[in-house]
């Protein structure tokens, strides 16, 4: 079984977060000593949203993907289908698949609540119900040969920790596209780390509870193991401290790939690099970039339609 995770998504033994037993994400209430996926708890899920709030990667992705004239998306570890439904708006039709039940649930609540919205140009209302699908599950449901284009978002490719479950992954999304579609993707840069900052005093920050209140949270570093091979494994430990006063926290692994790394994968899985940044301002990619952020492609004779 695919283990396309979502990250924080998916970021379970979804890997897709929930899909690789190794890649959990596990949140703990304090007192309880329960452990569970944080992206199956609806508590957490609800600060993830609020959390990332900001629309850089959406932008990014939704402009990519126009200026690449797509009409067919898959959205690998689709999360709470931000990206999903920014996409569906813009006329294209996307099937996500996403592992974590709590994640994806909040997915299908936002379409719903977009579809209830008046009809305008800037809200298709129904129209939506046609262009986006919902899968409950990892990437190896996706159809093949059907997407004009595949993407992983929200650090969705950090997820999966082990190179086994990377590769099968990137297998899925080649299986899913096309010959000559794109896949797009985010990793964060190993070389740009500064894990001296990831603590609370520098993390920590109030902001407002959905549900009314506030909440607080913060992370540290739990752990570090070196990888020369497929890149470092860092693990985090993020508290929210929420309006009720009940302390919450969840363990976040993280598999931080260096460029070759990524690289080699995709040549492996049978991609063609065409682009890479830096930012999502589509800055040039340097050791000092946040991001690394990769545009590549199925070859129009693909390795499956010369068999």
């Amino acid at each position: 079984m695919t283990t396309d995770q979502h990250p924080d998504h998916p970021g379970q033994p979804c890997a897709e977060p929930s899909g690789e037993s190794s890649a959990l994400t596990s949140g703990t209430e304090a007192g309880t000593g329960e452990h569970r996926p944080w992206t199956e708890d609806p508590e957490f899920v609800t600060l993830y949203d609020v959390e990332n709030a900001g629309m850089w990667d959406t932008d990014f992705y939704r402009d990519l993907l126009d200026e690449l004239g797509v009409q067919t998306v898959a959205d690998i570890g689709c999360g709470t289908g931000g990206l999903a439904l920014e996409l569906a708006a813009a006329g294209i039709r996307v099937t996500g698949v996403e592992p974590a039940g709590a994640m994806i649930q909040v997915a299908r609540q936002r379409i719903e609540q977009r579809i209830a919205e008046p009809t305008s140009s800037d809200h298709p209302g129904a129209a939506l119900a046609e262009r986006i699908t919902l899968i409950h599950g990892y990437a190896d449901q996706l159809e093949s040969g059907a997407a004009d284009a595949a993407v992983m978002v929200g650090h969705v490719a950090q997820y999966f920790l082990h190179r086994s479950e990377w590769d099968q992954v990137l297998a899925e999304a080649f299986r899913a596209l096309r010959p000559g579609g794109w896949l797009a993707f985010e990793s964060r840069n190993p070389a740009a780390l500064e894990l001296d900052a990831w603590d609370e005093e520098s993390t920590r920050e109030t902001q407002p509870h959905p549900g009314g209140g506030e909440f607080t949270s913060w992370l540290e570093v739990l752990s570090i193991e070196p990888d020369d091979d497929d890149g470092d494994l860092i693990t985090c430990r993020a508290h929210s401290i929420m309006p009720d006063g009940r302390k919450l926290s969840a363990d976040e692994p993280l598999r931080y790939r260096p460029l070759h790394v990524l690289c080699a994968s995709l040549e492996q899985a049978g991609f063609v690099l065409e682009q890479l940044w830096g930012d999502w301002d589509r800055s040039e990619l340097d050791e000092d970039s946040p991001e690394i952020i990769i545009l590549a492609r199925k070859p129009a004779a693909s390795k499956e339609s010369s068999r």
